[in-house]
């Protein structure tokens, strides 16, 4: 078995788990966002708590930005408001990154847009509703952690280093 196969039945196995934990009403989480977390781990190219880290941090400076953009677009309601939020967001979101929990510029990005994508659904960023989308997020970085740790399993039980 070769790592990259492992990798991905590792992959397919947590990915099924987390589509049917996260489907279990009384949780409140949201597969797809789960899916944005998990993918700014891997995303990040670290491993481990490291990797961890990155995707939470960077993911979870992008739901504050985004935020941040929605609140103020929403005392001052005009196209040029959410154009002017936009790049004032987008600019911030990578200067944010000279500090070290922040550096992985592309997972506040993550962050940040599911954060939009989320809300056009209806939720209120300024409320409860926020909740879900955070945990789903930071679970989605747990389900990454199970997919690379699971791959490493399975490559040693019954890897062949390639040639």
């Amino acid at each position: 078995m070769s790592f990259l196969l492992a990798l991905s039945l590792s992959t397919g196995i947590c990915c099924a788990i987390w589509a049917w934990i996260s489907s279990i009403p009384s949780l409140h989480l949201i597969t797809w966002i789960g899916f944005a977390g998990c993918t700014a781990y891997f995303a990040s190219g670290k491993h481990g708590l490291e990797g961890i880290s990155a995707a939470f941090f960077s993911t979870m400076s992008g739901v504050f930005s985004a935020a941040v953009a929605l609140f103020i677009s929403s005392k001052i309601p005009t196209p040029a408001t959410a154009i002017i939020m936009t790049g004032i967001i987008s600019c911030t979101m990578c200067l944010k990154s000279v500090a070290k929990p922040f550096w992985f510029i592309p997972g506040a990005f993550i962050g940040c847009f599911s954060t939009f994508a989320y809300l056009s659904s209806g939720a209120n960023i300024l409320s409860a509703d926020i909740i879900p989308h955070i945990l789903s997020l930071s679970a989605g970085t747990i389900l990454a952690l199970s997919c690379d740790k699971g791959g490493n399993l399975l490559f040693s039980l019954f890897g062949k280093k390639e040639k």
